[in-house]
């Protein structure tokens, strides 16, 4: 009988330790400093992989952010939610910060840790000047972000008022009293004091509860960016999409009123092909980018449409209105800064201005310039004066000798041997002359 319970006492504890693992391999780490956007998405969900690959015992996530995109940090949750190795967030050092899609990160993690020093919270969507959303937009993005951020606290034990109300009422919370909101469950000066808090802690993780084993402290495999990554994460902000729009529309401004050897209008090309990828990463309103292209097209058609620079006011303006309404503010709590837009636009103004007044002095000097030699036209050859060489029979066709050089021409009447003509145009490279009469 005793050995029969001794059995089932054996079978009960085996069910009960299932779940639970003690993992002590090394650790990956990832530095997320900056906006939370599609590359650091991609960077987390990348890192999860290769931390499970290499069985290690944790992902720690060193944080310092002032928000990003709604959509990236959903989609870093359930990167988080079907990780197999406990994802810990780490808001450190002293002044760094989790505010608005950082604190959201925060919640959305298996275990969440706070240096002193640092904060979290401020997570309510607001306008394109900081302002709150009005009427029913604001109250839906309001609601579900909050939602968002209660289920999120929900599934990982923590306070699901607390995390609402750092959307609704935008609250922030230094480290203390995140841990005692219990939005938290660590506060570390350093690694060092993390690893003994760590110590033999219990995490969630699924189905399986796993404990941390951080004594001695662990092997530190730390998981830079990609290239890609890199770029993409640069690219992922509008102020950046912004003056790659605007620096790629000035060239293009400048090479098609002055059409050279075609630089400038590549690398404007290039400038408004990148600014397009990186609007691509940001949620946008098509009202704003409407106003976008529409100002586009006006300050383009002020070059072959002069208005005395009404068109080019006109593209600058509609420019600067697309700018302030371009991001869609239940998206994301990045904005292109007005005062980035107000350089934009008065550089823009500037530079227009200046380069119709260099092309305008240019074409009067060249204007000037035929006027005292004469030429145009093709090769800038017509208008010059030359002489007869050699004609054929029926005196309509020969070569003319124009300033040194030889060439075939072509005349409606018959002319002579050294009678002078003037160019009046050209086929191809045959010379069409008449009779000089003076």
């Amino acid at each position: 009988m005793k050995k029969k319970l001794m059995t089932i006492f054996y079978c009960f504890l085996s069910l009960l330790l299932i779940p639970m693992k003690i993992w002590a391999n090394g650790i990956h780490l990832i530095e997320i400093r900056g906006t939370i956007n599609p590359a650091t998405s991609h960077y987390l969900t990348r890192a999860i992989k290769e931390a499970e690959t290499a069985n290690s015992s944790f992902l720690l996530i060193e944080l310092d952010t002032p928000g990003g995109l709604v959509s990236s940090v959903r989609e870093m949750a359930q990167s988080i939610d079907q990780s197999k190795v406990p994802v810990l967030v780490f808001t450190m050092p002293a002044g760094a910060a989790a505010t608005s899609a950082g604190a959201l990160l925060m919640i959305s993690s298996h275990l969440a840790i706070m240096s002193p020093g640092t904060n979290i919270g401020a997570a309510h969507p607001v306008g394109a000047q900081g302002e709150d959303i009005k009427g029913t937009m604001g109250e839906k993005a309001v609601n579900d972000i909050s939602a968002f951020a209660r289920s999120m606290a929900e599934l990982r034990n923590r306070n699901p008022k607390a995390a609402s109300e750092v959307v609704s009422k935008s609250n922030s919370y230094t480290a203390e009293e995140a841990l005692k909101e219990q939005l938290i469950e660590v506060i570390a000066a350093d690694r060092n004091a993390l690893w003994k808090s760590l110590n033999a802690r219990q995490v969630q993780v699924g189905p399986n509860k796993i404990i941390l084993n951080t004594d001695p402290a662990p092997t530190i495999h730390i998981l830079e960016m990609s290239l890609g990554e890199k770029v993409l994460n640069f690219l992922s902000h509008p102020n950046i999409a912004a003056i790659l729009m605007s620096l790629g529309l000035l060239l293009i401004y400048a090479e098609l009123s002055a059409p050279g050897i075609g630089i400038g209008g590549v690398l404007g090309g290039l400038c408004l092909f990148v600014a397009f990828i990186a609007f691509q990463s940001i949620p946008i309103y098509l009202g704003g980018l409407i106003l976008l292209g529409l100002g586009v097209i006006l300050i383009i058609a002020e070059i072959f449409i002069p208005t005395a620079g009404a068109l080019g006011v006109g593209g600058t303006i509609t420019l600067l209105f697309g700018f302030l309404w371009v991001v869609d503010p239940t998206g994301t709590d990045l904005r292109i800064s007005p005062w980035i837009i107000g350089a934009i636009c008065g550089t823009l103004l500037l530079s227009m201005t200046l380069i119709s007044f260099v092309v305008s002095r240019i074409r009067k000097q060249s204007e000037e310039a035929l006027k005292n030699v004469g030429g145009g036209g093709f090769a800038g050859i017509q208008g010059y004066k030359g002489r007869i060489q050699t004609v054929a029979s029926d005196g309509k066709s020969g070569h003319v000798f124009i300033k040194g050089e030889l060439w075939k021409f072509v005349s409606v009447e018959p002319l002579k041997e050294n009678e002078k003509v003037i160019v009046s145009g050209s086929r191809g490279l045959i010379l069409e002359v008449i009779r000089d009469m003076e």
